[in-house]
C-alpha cells in the first residue's frame, strides 16, 4: 500500500487499520498489515501444504503477514522467510514471534537461496511465494526515501545497509552512466 499522512492514495477509513501516521508506519501497527491476495495465497498453496509435514519458502516475508496466514493455517508447516530488507525482518521476527519454533528467517536475497536452505539443511521445499514489489514498510517510511508526496532524502535501498543511495548515483554518475543505467 502506498502513501503517507498528506497523500490521497490510502482511504482515511483505511489509514487507522493498516497505522499510516505521520508519514510512516508504526512499528506497534505493522501487525496490522494486509496483505495482498492473501486468501487466494491461502487458496492455490493448501494442497501441497496441508495436513502434513511441509516446508515453505516466503521469499519476501516483509511485513509477515502471508507467513502468519500460512503458519497459523498449517499447523505442521516450517516456514523459511527471506527478505533483503533487515527492517523488514525485524518486524516480521516479532509478529512470527509465537510460530517461533517453526520459523526461520533471514536477511538475504534471492541469489542467496542455496546458500540459505543448506545453512538450514533444507533438501527441498513444499512451496514458495513471492510476494514482489516495492511493501508499506518502504513506501510509507519517509526517511526511506521513497515517498513522491514528500520532500525528503533520496534513499530508495531496499536493504539500507548497503549500496548507493539514489541521491548519491543522481550526484555522482556521469552523464554517460546515468544514461547508460536508464536504457538498460
Amino acid at each position: 500500500m502506498r502513501g503517507s499522512d498528506t497523500a490521497p492514495a490510502i482511504p482515511a477509513a483505511w489509514r487507522k487499520e493498516i497505522g499510516v501516521s505521520a508519514g510512516r508506519l508504526a512499528v506497534a501497527d505493522r501487525s496490522q498489515h494486509v496483505p495482498v491476495l492473501l486468501h487466494r495465497c491461502l487458496e492455490l498453496l493448501a494442497p501441497a501444504l496441508a495436513d502434513r509435514p511441509a516446508v515453505l519458502l516466503d521469499a519476501t516475508v516483509g511485513l509477515g503477514g502471508h507467513a502468519a496466514a500460512l503458519l497459523e493455517a498449517h499447523p505442521a508447516l516450517t516456514l523459511i522467510g527471506l527478505d533483503r530488507d533487515p527492517q523488514a525482518v525485524s518486524v516480521a521476527t516479532d509478529r512470527l514471534r509465537a510460530f517461533s519454533g517453526r520459523t526461520h528467517l533471514v536477511h538475504a536475497v534471492y541469489d542467496e537461496l542455496p546458500e540459505v536452505l543448506e545453512r538450514l539443511a533444507v533438501p527441498r521445499l513444499d512451496g514458495v511465494l513471492f510476494d514482489l514489489g516495492v511493501s508499506s514498510l518502504q513506501l510509507d517510511a519517509v526517511e526511506r526515501g521513497f515517498s513522491y508526496a514528500r520532500d525528503t532524502v533520496l534513499d530508495m535501498r531496499m536493504d539500507s545497509t548497503t549500496g548507493l543511495t539514489a541521491a548519491d548515483v543522481l550526484n555522482g554518475y556521469s552523464h554517460a552512466d546515468l544514461t547508460r543505467v536508464l536504457r538498460e
